[in-house]
């Protein structure tokens, strides 16, 4: 069996041995909110200059992007809009030349607005070009639980707060290899009525009334004459999806990961293999290799099709093959293994599609099958399926500087968990796909409206419901083998929320947010009967230091 540590050194000596190429900075934008700045802001403005045919076709579905991507398609529509190509909005225009200067060291070469780092060495050695910065981010979140009424139960009320540390090194050394360590150090205190961080780093030498909750983003890239390769832990979100994905989504904890990337215009193909953790005691081998191919079309057809495989208990060479097929090579891999118990190891597979039949319209949908053979039986209970479809508008009814989401996402009752514990889908308590997990479904519409570059109104409602079964709840071994599956199984709880909220953002600088939410609850914990309606108020300040 070939180690983990030996692994990663022998591929680091290819990588530091192989001939490299000319790149801009190879640095990701990260998915995760609550672990960096602005890039919220980022995507979004991305996929709105995309959904309306702005920028050409790009790989929406294989995130995260590069800084050195963002750079150029910003690049791509300041070059249009000079030429008289295309015209945006004032808005669109002014948001536009904020994200120009943000990202000045990636390659737009507009100057940043104010001082962007606290600390920055320049220079050069054998030849090559070497930047390295230190920036530092600091916020304040608050959350207001109020309750005003409950079946059965004392209410959890009160505030809860957290304040959070953000020290980010990175760099690059000349054009093919750059590194970034970006952390979030939380603490939170207050009336902790609901654990926001559960599978983040916990110093518990420090807890008492305060707690502390620490999330790292930390990697290496090389850019290889045929594809980029990254090692370390990072966040990766595959699929169509605005508000989830069902089988690579950006919710867990980062994972320690080998991945290669490249990019064949119009496609894009994705390998990686990464270490996953598991609360449980006796689980401590534990790991997923997938890998994707994405082609966009015609800037108006993008298609995605997806695989991946959850095994443990040893480490399994055969998986690393980034052209392999899971769905034949486990069977001799996984069921030969005699160390191996249970009904062998986990694959998943999911195809996915972004139609924009019209400028500032798209349609997709992602199909996820965990297991079974639905053309034969499609209600057996080893039929293990997610789907997922949407539709996202810009500017809709004419409507300047706006956008507007609907997306409906439902899973069933056995998808993701499986007979094996160490194949359960999921990484430390997260599932790995959609956030609902197994035996649930989520209806999610937002409509946000620009007001000026910096003020932004969010309108959301979303329901959430969940049956009675979990990730962790496989099938009753001693269920009839002709047993099927029940969508929202047993008794039901439900959530209904409406909320609305604003942004006030100054790109590099500080960001503002405030949302108040309405929430109802019913059948708390599948309770037949015990209900709860709220409301909940959240406010969060961050900001760069310095400005």
């Amino acid at each position: 069996m070939i180690s983990r540590s030996l692994l990663i050194v022998c591929i680091l000596m290819f990588a530091l041995t192989s001939a490299l190429v000319d790149a801009d900075s190879l640095i990701n934008v990260p998915l995760n909110p609550n672990l960096s700045d602005f890039n919220r802001e980022t995507y979004r403005f991305v996929y709105r200059l995309l959904n309306k045919r702005v920028l050409p076709g790009i790989r929406r579905g294989s995130l995260p992007l590069t800084r050195k991507q963002v750079a150029a398609y910003l690049l791509e529509v300041q070059r249009k809009q000079e030429n008289g190509e295309i015209e945006l909005s004032r808005i669109d225009q002014e948001r536009l030349n904020a994200l120009l200067a943000f990202y000045s060291e990636a390659g737009t070469q507009i100057p940043p607005r104010g001082r962007p780092h606290v600390m920055t060495m320049a220079g050069q050695k054998a030849g090559q070009d070497y930047r390295f910065s230190f920036d530092l981010r600091a916020s304040q979140r608050v959350i207001t639980h109020l309750v005003d009424n409950i079946s059965e139960e004392q209410p959890v009320e009160g505030n809860m707060f957290v304040t959070t540390i953000y020290p980010h090194l990175y760099g690059q050394v000349g054009e093919t290899f750059a590194f970034t360590t970006d952390i979030a150090h939380r603490f939170v205190y207050g009336e902790i009525f609901e654990d926001l961080f559960p599978d983040e780093t916990k110093i518990r030498q420090l807890e008492g009334n305060l707690k502390n909750r620490t999330a790292i983003n930390a990697y290496m890239k090389f850019d290889l004459p045929w594809f980029e390769l990254q090692l370390g832990q990072e966040t990766l979100q595959w699929g169509p999806g605005y508000h989830d994905s069902l089988l690579i989504s950006k919710n867990p904890l980062a994972m320690d990961m080998i991945k290669l990337q490249a990019t064949y215009d119009p496609v894009t193909f994705t390998a990686f293999t990464g270490v996953l953790e598991d609360m449980a005691e006796d689980i401590n081998d534990k790991y997923i290799s997938g890998h994707r191919v994405e082609g966009y079309f015609w800037d108006r057809f993008g298609f995605g099709l997806s695989e991946v495989v959850v095994y443990g208990s040893r480490f399994e060479p055969g998986y690393l093959n980034p052209v392999n097929i899971y769905l034949i090579n486990e069977q001799p891999i996984s069921r030969a293994d005699g160390r191996v118990p249970g009904s062998g190891d986990n694959v998943l597979m999911s195809v996915d599609l972004r139609l924009r039949p019209i400028n500032n319209f798209e349609i997709y949908g992602e199909l996820m099958v965990d297991d079974g053979n639905p053309a034969a039986n499609f209600k057996h209970w080893d039929t293990k399926f997610g789907i997922l479809g949407g539709i996202y508008l810009t500017d809709p009814f004419g409507i300047a500087n706006t956008d507007f989401h609907a997306e409906y996402a439902f899973i069933n009752q056995y998808a993701y968990t499986h007979v094996n514990p160490v194949n359960v889908y999921k990484h430390f308590t997260t599932p790995i796909g959609h956030q609902m997990g197994s035996d649930a479904d989520n209806l999610w519409l937002q409509l946000r409206r620009r007001w000026t570059d910096k003020l932004e109104t969010v309108f959301g409602y979303e329901l959430e419901r969940h049956g009675t079964g979990n990730i962790d709840k496989e099938h009753p071994p001693d269920a009839p083998k002709d047993d099927v599956w029940t969508p929202l199984s047993g008794i039901t709880q439900s959530e209904h929320r409406l909320s609305v909220g604003a942004n006030w953002v100054v790109i590099g600088r500080y960001s503002i947010y405030a949302e108040w939410a309405r929430v109802w609850r019913k059948n708390l914990g599948n309770r037949l009967g015990v209900h709860e309606n709220a409301n909940e108020i959240e406010a969060k300040f961050l900001t760069r230091i310095p400005w």
